[in-house]
């Protein structure tokens, strides 16, 4: 038996996640920080730079650049397939500008961390 390496991922305390999901959420989070391959699963991640949310193929995390802990995407949703990542970007950001009247959604995201 060999030992699977965890992966320096960070979850949002508030994990938008797709409806068919739900009931796999801890599942697809552990195969998420093992490496576990998951050929229909996309994160949203806010993004290191200025624009608002990243959606990544779950595969990326199995890049050496993401074992260092300062590249670790900061995930704020998982969904089933790249429609149901666009879709969740879109509930994202609805849900930010009902509550704060802006388009903040970093600012919204941590501080609700």
């Amino acid at each position: 038996m060999y030992k699977r390496e965890v992966k320096r991922v960070r979850f949002s305390s508030k994990l938008y996640i797709s409806p068919s999901l739900d009931k796999k959420c801890g599942t697809v989070k552990w195969k998420l920080r093992t490496g576990r391959p998951q050929p229909f699963i996309y994160i949203i991640a806010l993004a290191p730079n200025n624009d608002l949310l990243e959606i990544y193929h779950s595969g990326i995390l199995k890049q050496k650049y993401y074992k260092k802990k300062q590249n670790a995407p900061y995930i704020v949703g998982i969904a089933e397939g790249y429609g149901g990542a666009v879709d969740l970007v879109i509930d994202i950001i609805q849900d930010v500008f009902r509550e704060t009247g802006s388009y903040d959604v970093k600012a919204f995201l941590q501080n609700n961390s």
